[in-house]
């Protein structure tokens, strides 16, 4: 079914039998790998209690492809960094456009899904019961971050979100995706290998992203190469019927609209403004100037929450670290911040929704996280 954002829902377990008060966990996926992914999350929501609906993104199976006006808001992907300024803040511009487009219509699709699927609001006697659980996994977490930061400007209408979104949660996003500068040393990661094809640096990058590495606990220590063997990565474990079940390969390809924006958003520091919008209620950058024409709410109350498997691949655990680095700082500095935790699934890598689904579904409803910042 197609929502008025444009997005596509793939999945919906339903209201559970017996609970009128129940949670609903709205989960949207990331690059290349569509919807069909979540679908060992669904067995368990009768048994929790919970509402779960997968979304497909704009250009993936079912949803509404971009028109050729949206798609020129995505800029050409460059051999060499720019250096022209005024062509720098055109980009810059043109992406933030695109990525308030992409919010909206996530906006605009949970606004439908309440009313259309009568999904209960937040108890106001038990936070723990009723709402939203918002999920955006790696890629998916920027639309989450774009939610975020331009929500105040979108209108209340006749739905009042702020009354259901309980909690946001960023899956799993390599520190790249959160805006996070590289480190100097070893800055590993095969999609930004230039002695590669690009067509060898998506084969590269899928073994990666799909294995299992273990970490120490500081940056000098965290494994950018050298995968476990057991247990074998997600994409060796998964029949082909599996694969061609969950994967949508055209937006990843070069000159595909997730390949554009990733590159884009990574040149022209995209990313990072819209997690300073998520996380800060106030400008902390010119991309911040939204803020002046608040029209709706701010969700100033909405936690946000940093689902991490300690053995995704080394971006992971490093965002972690960055994140709860800069929100120490920025309580510290008297800074106005959303409610953040940070919690750890424990022997998780970035496909956990595959080969542990019962962990992430917890660390989705969980009330309580290991690391509260």
């Amino acid at each position: 079914m197609e929502t008025p954002g444009g997005l596509h829902v793939f999945n919906d377990s339903g209201r559970p039998q017996g609970h009128d008060d129940y949670t609903t966990v709205i989960v949207l996926h990331g690059y290349v790998w569509h919807a069909g992914i979540f679908s060992k999350l669904f067995p368990l929501a009768q048994s929790r209690g919970i509402r779960l609906i997968s979304l497909n993104r704009r250009e993936y199976p079912g949803a509404t492809p971009y028109t050729a006006e949206e798609r020129a808001l995505l800029p050409p992907v460059l051999d060499k960094p720019p250096t022209n300024e005024g062509e720098i803040r055109s980009a810059s511009e043109m992406l933030e456009t695109f990525m308030r487009q992409r919010a909206r219509e996530l906006y605009e699709c949970l606004q439908a899904l309440v009313v259309e699927r009568s999904i209960p609001r937040i108890r106001a006697d038990s936070s723990a019961k009723g709402g939203i659980i918002l999920v955006g996994w790696s890629l998916g977490a920027t639309w989450m971050t774009a939610l975020l930061s331009h929500v105040s400007s979108f209108p209340v209408n006749d739905v009042r979100l702020g009354e259901y979104i309980r909690r946001i949660v960023w899956y799993d996003p390599p520190a790249c995706l959160l805006g996070y500068p590289y480190p100097e040393t070893d800055p590993y990661n095969p999609f930004n290998d230039t002695s590669l094809t690009h067509e060898e640096r998506g084969q590269a990058f899928t073994k990666w992203i799909t294995s299992y590495f273990s970490h120490g606990d500081t940056l000098e220590t965290f494994e950018r190469r050298k995968p476990l063997t057991t247990p074998p990565s997600t994409l060796a474990a998964m029949s082909n019927e599996d694969f061609q079940a969950t994967v949508h390969v055209p937006p990843g390809v070069p000159g595909g609209s997730d390949w554009t924006l990733l590159h884009g958003c990574l040149t022209y520091g995209t990313f990072g403004n819209l997690r300073k919008g998520a996380l800060f209620l106030s400008p902390r950058s010119p991309q911040g100037a939204h803020r002046h024409f608040t029209v709706g709410d701010i969700w100033a109350d909405v936690e946000v929450r940093y689902v991490w498997g300690d053995h995704s691949v080394w971006e992971v655990p490093y965002a972690a670290s960055l994140l709860r680095e800069e929100v120490d700082g920025a309580k510290a500095d008297g800074e106005a911040i959303r409610p953040v935790t940070i919690l750890r699934v424990n022997g998780a890598n970035h496909f956990a929704q595959w080969d542990y689904p019962e962990r992430v579904l917890e660390a989705f409803l969980a009330e309580t996280a290991d690391h509260l910042v």
